[in-house]
């Protein structure tokens, strides 16, 4: 059976407001505006980054875009880029985040999805590095959802140890002990057990800030 996960395409659900793809357009929109030199791609958990103080503090100093939208699964993202959101730009990093949304499907075809998504990204911006982070747990308690979410990240770090597509590519695996405690996950982390909270942002994306960092002090030696 074909892996879904690796074919771009629109998102589907319309609650007959158009929603998603204006969201789509406006974001296509910006990057012609913009010379970002550092680009987030991904679901609400990119989106709703913008309004936290680590975007305000930290990434909006690098000129930054986010293209994030909410309930997007890993073939959505394959169908913005394949539209053309990156075509206007330039970055030096591009970080990518999402997966959760893809409950209906299996942790291989998810993590095949994001490699698809990353060579894609690639062919459109070679110049740039990418940074992967691993899927988020969701629920309160361990759950099948979760342990799926798990599955995907062991099957990226696997595929990605042998650095396959080169080593612009960096997978960002989160500090376990700083969000999850006895396979639970705080509301003080995770308001609604899937989105996270201002605290949630500060942990799982300083490692972030600081690798996206690295790489840009590097490439100005």
């Amino acid at each position: 059976m074909a892996n879904p996960c690796i074919v771009p395409q629109k998102n589907q659900v319309d609650l007959g407001d158009n929603r998603w793809y204006n969201q789509h357009e406006h974001q296509l929109q910006l990057a012609k505006e913009s010379e970002p030199e550092l680009v987030f791609i991904g679901d609400s958990l990119i989106s709703f980054l913008t309004q936290t103080q680590i975007w305000h503090n930290l990434f909006e100093p690098l000129h930054c875009l986010a293209f994030g939208i909410g309930g997007d699964k890993v073939e959505h993202c394959l169908w913005r880029v394949q539209d053309g959101i990156l075509d206007s730009i330039k970055p030096k990093v591009i970080v990518i985040l999402v997966g959760t949304n893809n409950t209906e499907d299996s942790a291989e075809n998810i993590a095949d999805g994001i490699l698809e998504l990353i060579r894609l990204v690639q062919t459109k911006q070679p110049q740039a590095d990418v940074v992967v982070l691993e899927l988020l747990p969701r629920g309160k308690l361990i759950n099948k959802l979760w342990t799926k979410n798990l599955a995907t990240n062991q099957i990226l770090a696997d595929k990605l140890s042998p650095a396959p597509l080169g080593p612009k590519v960096h997978l960002i695996q989160h500090n376990k002990d700083e969000i999850i405690s006895k396979d639970e996950i705080s509301q003080g982390d995770f308001y609604d057990y899937l989105h996270l909270t201002e605290s949630g942002y500060r942990k799982v994306f300083t490692p972030v800030y600081e690798k996206v960092k690295q790489i840009l002090s590097d490439l100005d030696k």
